[in-house]
């Protein structure tokens, strides 16, 4: 039992992750992590129909998924767990979740951000963002850019500055 990758996107679950990243890790369990979703019957509904059929999934809050990566109460072989926001990657850190690595490549423009900047495709980061990138590496996570699987991984560090 182990996590085969952290991801952080706000889609969560769409084709392209289910489609590449997870087919080529064999995933058999996806865990959606964001305390707002977890609460919504409708979202997390949709988000279940993107799972392929055999696959166990969860969508549930930052201080439940501390207490399963605690108490390693996985129920899959290859899990992939992805962190609707940058700030539920820190918060779930924070609370002692081990996350060496940490693939950042779903963060879309949203309104009523004026630091804001697109660095690539589907990596737009304002001012909180760079302070959250800060604190994970501080943290011993190491941030990696991958849109997808077909993207080859980089360093976060270089399209972001921070």
């Amino acid at each position: 039992m182990g996590v085969e990758m952290f991801r952080v996107d706000e889609r969560m679950l769409h084709g392209q992750v289910v489609t590449t990243f997870s087919k080529v890790m064999n995933i058999d369990e996806y865990i959606v992590v964001n305390d707002e979703v977890c609460k919504d019957e409708n979202e997390r509904t949709l988000l279940e129909l993107a799972v392929p059929a055999g696959a166990d999934f969860d969508c549930v809050s930052c201080d439940t998924f501390a207490k399963i990566d605690a108490d390693n109460d996985y129920w899959g072989n290859h899990t992939f767990v992805v962190f609707r926001y940058i700030d539920d990657a820190l918060a779930c850190a924070r609370k002692g979740v081990k996350i060496d690595k940490l693939n950042v490549g779903g963060m879309y423009s949203r309104p009523n951000r004026p630091t804001e900047k697109e660095y690539g495709p589907a990596l737009n980061v304002d001012d909180h963002d760079i302070e959250c990138f800060r604190e994970l590496e501080k943290l011993g996570v190491e941030l990696i850019y991958r849109v997808s699987f077909y993207f080859k991984e980089e360093p976060l560090k270089n399209k972001v500055k921070y």
